[in-house]
């Protein structure tokens, strides 16, 4: 019978936590997160409520695809944003941040399959998620300029 032989112990040095460098924080204020999240819904909402008021057009799939984006915005959007935020708030490139509220826009796509999965419904996915994406990573480059960079104490 052949048994695991029990880990050994490496005699490396561990590092310590001391020598680890703070590093520089990109920080978005209330106001610029606001705009950054805020701004795009309500342009998608415009966007919608105004194709639907074309005379002439079929655009019945539209009127009910308005709140839906709201509620995205408020399920998918608000934390996402904050999360992305968050989770990116060490790196200083504004473009990683960009593609991060870009993919958060995205997110928006499938929430349209709660009007219901039948008929064309699906396909409004990319109608909604793409524009979407787009208008989250524009209103975050827009923003760029309140957004500070904190340099680390010491």
């Amino acid at each position: 019978m052949m048994t695991t032989p029990a880990p050994e112990k490496t005699t490396g040095r561990r590092r310590s936590a001391r020598h680890h460098k703070p590093k520089p924080r990109l920080r978005l204020g209330y106001t610029a997160w606001l705009i950054s999240w805020l701004a795009p819904t309500l342009v998608m909402g415009v966007i919608l409520l105004s194709l639907a008021l074309v005379p002439g057009w079929d655009t019945e799939f539209l009127a009910p695809l308005i709140p839906l984006i709201g509620g995205a915005a408020v399920v998918i959007g608000l934390p996402g944003t904050l999360f992305v935020t968050w989770l990116l708030r060490h790196h200083t490139n504004p473009v990683v941040h960009v593609l991060g509220y870009v993919v958060v826009g995205l997110l928006y796509g499938p929430v349209v399959l709660l009007e219901g999965a039948g008929g064309l419904v699906p396909m409004l996915i990319p109608i909604v998620g793409f524009p979407a994406g787009v208008l989250l990573g524009l209103a975050r480059w827009a923003v760029q300029p309140m957004a500070q960079v904190l340099e680390p104490e010491g």
